[in-house]
């Protein structure tokens, strides 16, 4: 199925609408998550802190309490000179006065004497290093693992004075305290303890146990925030590392977030941007058709007078003037139809100019074959031929190569200005002493012929921008072509004054004038005074000057009447010095 150009183009809009709102919720979903990870990474800094503060905190305080309490000359007595039973008796009323769970006696032998549980009696500590330690780092809080529970160690040494063991108090860290902590917290915290080793470790005690084996066992490195996926959905969790009283062991407590329940509450962001997103889409659809059928309305109107203007009406556009793209587009048609048109000129004036050539062969064979049939006359009968006879026929070849050269000039110069060969070489320079310049060089041709020349002298004249040497050969075309049109007693006058901004010039004559239908043609190849000219050896001086008129920004414009005369105008630039005096005047 073919979709209109309208439908297109609201599917088009709708496509575009909803990937940018898909984009656009994409985007708000990654800058939320990103920041609710940042925000998580800092809740679980915060959690550590509080954590390791409770723990630490409480051994801390059972230590100095015990402290105090052994340093009390009966204990010491009792731990000294007792027996195992005795020991344990002092052990449990100590445990009691700081509310402890066990306690155990060790002596430097690091065997345990008494055990408040009645257990380790007679056996060494399963933490000697960590006793040996004690007195070296100062170091009294400890944890390990006793009997498959982790254990928080207060350890204080006995000096009665000299040293005699050590009193080790231990409380359980189960589940019941990572409740308590659980429900204190502000987050929703899940909490493990685990046991460290080379391989990942063990679990001793979790809240969320599949969430901490998964961080456990995780390759990532422990002191950074990692993520875990588990059936119950995604964790942000940390591991934190515990003072550990074997030195082969580690212990960690595992603080996990779940990320699904922490994302709970942007939820409803979404949603409403799913929502938007919906009315946007609808409303676009909407808006979309209403566009298309705008658009395409105009494109139909632009279709037709595209096609008229192929057939030459390059006015019947509807659309052109508009101040928009469509406009735009119309004007582009138009003129690609008018260069259409233009293409055809140049391929008519293409063609004229081979039949130029055509023609400029013949008017160069014409004079070639007189000069050379009069050079061959000469050799044959240079003998019997009269001395005056000999004059003409030399005076006559002469003539003849004056046409030859003359065309042969006019055709190298036009070749040149055609073919963009002659580079301007603009200069500024004083256009009125120019002027005097060329009118002085043919001052005598005109004496000569009876004709008055004349050039206005305007000293006040700004400078102008030019190529000296174009201007010249322009103003010396004109001037000889006023002289041989203008009869004895008629006048040449040159005339430039300033126009618009540039220079005009002026070169009038009272001649012969010329007819008002060759005035349109008289630049151009195939003109009928051209012809005409070329005939006598010329014909392209109007050609190069019009062209030179056109390399300098203006155009020869003509003025002519018959039997009163003619004029002929062109203008020139200004030089920048004076454009920038004229523009602050």
């Amino acid at each position: 199925m073919t979709l209109s150009f309208q439908s297109r183009i609201a599917l088009l809009f709708a496509a575009l609408f909803v990937a940018v709102q898909a984009l656009t919720v994409a985007c708000i979903y990654v800058a939320v998550r990103d920041n609710l990870l940042h925000q998580l990474d800092q809740d679980l800094r915060y959690a550590e802190q509080a954590f390791r503060q409770l723990l630490v905190e409480r051994a801390e305080r059972v230590a100095g309490e015990a402290g105090l309490l052994v340093a009390d000359f009966g204990f010491r007595s009792t731990v000294t000179g007792g027996d195992p039973a005795t020991i344990a008796s002092a052990l449990e009323n100590l445990l009691l006065r700081i509310h402890a769970q066990r306690g155990l006696f060790i002596d430097p032998q690091f065997q345990v004497l008494a055990d408040s549980a009645g257990q380790w009696q007679g056996q060494p500590f399963p933490y000697a290093q960590a006793l040996a330690n004690t007195d070296a780092t100062r170091s009294l809080v400890w944890f390990g693992v006793l009997d498959g529970r982790l254990q928080e160690w207060a350890l204080v040494p006995v000096s009665a004075p000299l040293p005699v063991g050590w009193v080790a108090v231990a409380q359980a860290v189960d589940e019941q305290r990572i409740a308590r902590f659980r429900q204190n917290s502000l987050l929703p915290l899940h909490i493990g303890l685990a046991e460290l080793s080379a391989d990942g470790g063990r679990l001793l005690a979790a809240s969320a146990p599949d969430a901490a084996l998964a961080l456990l066992h995780s390759s990532t490195n422990r002191a950074l925030a990692a993520t875990v996926d588990t059936a119950q959905g995604r964790y942000l969790g940390r591991i934190l590392t515990l003072p550990a009283a074997g030195g082969d062991q580690g212990v960690a407590a595992l603080l996990q977030i779940k990320f699904t329940d922490a994302f709970a509450g942007y939820r409803h962001m979404l949603l409403l941007a799913a929502g938007v997103l919906l009315l946007g889409l609808l409303t676009t659809l909407a808006g979309s058709v209403v566009i298309a059928r705008n658009l395409s309305r105009p494109l139909r109107a632009l279709a037709g007078a595209g096609e008229r203007a192929v057939n030459g009406d390059f006015a019947a556009s509807p659309l052109t003037g508009r101040n928009d793209e469509l406009g735009r587009l119309a004007d582009t048609f138009v003129r690609a139809a008018q260069l259409a048109g233009q293409l055809g000129e140049l391929r008519q004036k293409d063609q004229e100019r081979r039949e130029l050539v055509a023609s400029m062969s013949h008017d160069l064979r014409t004079p070639l074959a007189a000069l050379r049939a009069f050079l061959e006359t000469m050799q044959r009968k240079a003998e019997t031929l009269p001395a005056t006879e000999q004059q003409h026929f030399l005076d006559t070849a002469l003539r003849q190569t004056e046409k030859v050269s003359r065309l042969a000039q006019e055709l190298f110069e036009l070749a040149k200005l055609e073919c963009d060969d002659a580079s301007l070489n603009p200069e500024p320079f004083n256009l009125a002493e120019l002027l005097q310049d060329v009118a002085q060089k043919y001052r005598l041709q005109a004496e000569q012929r009876g004709v008055s020349l004349q050039a206005e002298l305007r000293p006040e004249l700004p400078l102008i921008s030019a190529d000296i040497g174009l201007i010249e050969r322009l103003l010396t075309n004109l001037i000889d072509n006023a002289l041989r049109h203008t009869p004895p007693g008629g006048r040449v006058r040159l005339d430039a004054w300033p126009a618009r901004g540039r220079i005009a010039v002026a070169v009038r004559d009272t001649g012969i004038g010329i007819a008002p239908e060759y005035l349109p043609t008289l630049c151009d190849w195939d003109s009928p005074l051209a012809r005409r000219a070329r005939a006598d050896g010329g014909g392209f001086g109007l050609i190069v000057v019009g062209k030179i008129a056109q390399l300098h920004g203006g155009r020869l414009q003509v003025e002519s009447t018959l039997g009163v005369g003619s004029e002929f105008r062109f203008d020139l630039p200004l030089a920048d010095s004076a454009r920038a005096a004229d523009g602050n005047r």
